[in-house]
């Protein structure tokens, strides 16, 4: 068995993997401090987790996907944490001599979701995870696309819009301040007075009947707007087969995924107008992370 978990922006989820690619339990956390508390708070309820899996289950090894610059097993950049440095490997590996490896979160998910999921049947394609903030894998003659230096693929940091809110990065516009679905729920929460601790699902419920007043209508519409801008330079510059949609994202498919297509099809703002990539839901969900985590080497091996 292995443990795959998926350290988001503002979540941490663990699950056990089977050499199938299957979760048969699941574990999960919301982070709510940033800095060296975040640190803190994640190594503590990790060790916790995965000591409890200990107790049943054989692990050979711990697969973790983080948004940022994992670099010689040091978790780097973590922007929306607001981590510069983790050295989350050392850490566990004093706790359990289990080998840990490390990967960007974004390309994990995509590798899951090309070995099992929505993009298994492209060779050219992009995954886009929209959470905490947009990460992105990107595929091309059946292979993951990978500069030499840095992970690179940071297509949430393309900018959008030079007039718009500035970025955790620095810059100012970032398709990720326009499009992630954190902003989203942060315009929706308080364009609605609601609190700010309603959860998706809650959040979900409540714009069944709300999406369809004025000002909602609006911010759903804007962000649909900048979604179709933003794929059509990620369609422009990789000319892929299909772009999968992942991440919060997922839960949002009557509210944005749907009214989405309709205008994507329509309007075809791309350059390639005789080919338009096909826009795939992700099949594996969030739980694309934690499976991504545990099989990425496995999938380097393979291509």
């Amino acid at each position: 068995m292995k443990i795959g978990i998926d350290m988001g922006g503002s979540h941490v989820a663990i699950g056990i993997v089977n050499e199938n690619g299957k979760i048969i339990e699941k574990f999960g956390k919301d982070i709510k401090t940033v800095g060296d508390q975040a640190k803190a708070e994640i190594s503590t309820y990790i060790i916790e987790i995965i000591s409890k899996i200990k107790e049943n289950h054989n692990i050979e090894k711990i697969g973790i996907g983080s948004p940022g610059t994992p670099r010689d097993g040091v978790l780097t950049n973590l922007i929306n944490l607001k981590i510069k440095e983790f050295y989350i490997s050392s850490i566990l590996m004093e706790h359990f001599d289990i080998p840990v490896l490390l990967k960007n979160d974004a390309k994990c998910a995509g590798l899951a979701e090309k070995t099992y999921g929505a993009l298994k049947e492209y060779q050219d394609a992009v995954f886009l995870c929209l959470g905490t903030g947009i990460g992105a894998s990107v595929f091309m003659n059946g292979k993951e696309l990978k500069p030499i230096q840095n992970p690179g693929m940071e297509i949430g940091h393309m900018v959008i819009d030079k007039n718009g809110i500035k970025c955790n990065c620095g810059k100012t516009g970032c398709f990720e301040t326009l499009c992630s679905i954190k902003r989203l729920k942060d315009k929706l929460i308080d364009e609605m007075n609601l609190s700010k601790k309603v959860s998706s699902k809650e959040l979900l419920e409540i714009l069944k009947w709300r999406a369809k007043e004025e000002n909602i209508k609006k911010i759903l519409e804007e962000y649909i707007d900048n979604l179709n801008i933003g794929l059509s330079n990620i369609i422009d510059i990789f000319a892929p087969q299909a772009i999968c949609l992942g991440g919060g994202f997922v839960y949002f498919e009557e509210i944005l995924y749907k009214p989405f297509l309709e205008k994507y099809y329509n309007e075809r703002k791309s350059f390639y107008k005789d080919r338009i990539p096909d826009i795939k839901l992700a099949l594996l969900g969030n739980d694309a992370g934690i499976i991504g985590a545990t099989i990425w080497q496995k999938w380097e091996k393979i291509v």
